[in-house]
């Protein structure tokens, strides 16, 4: 994947992880902890507004978040492929 540039929306893939490892709280929260505002992150999460030097760190921040968040549901599918291979078992 490429590094974020100046000028340009994010690829087409970190949109996409942005949109299925985030919520909206996600959002509200690294807005709060950066000072980027929600509608700038939001912009930025769906392509229509370009990465800058002053929406950069609130593209990371919510990138280690989605990073998180998809650890999460791998430990949850890998937890529920578990039991569930247990019930089919019995």
């Amino acid at each position: 994947m490429e590094k974020l540039k100046y000028g340009q929306p994010i690829s087409l893939r970190l949109s996409n992880y942005l949109r299925d490892f985030t919520t909206k709280e996600d959002v509200a929260n690294v807005s709060t902890e950066t000072g980027v505002s929600i509608s700038t992150l939001n912009y930025v999460k769906r392509r229509a507004n370009n990465v800058s030097e002053g929406n950069e760190k609130g593209i990371i921040c919510l990138a280690k978040k989605a990073l998180e968040n998809a650890e999460a549901k791998r430990k949850e599918a890998l937890k529920c492929k578990k039991e569930l291979s247990l019930i089919l078992q019995s």
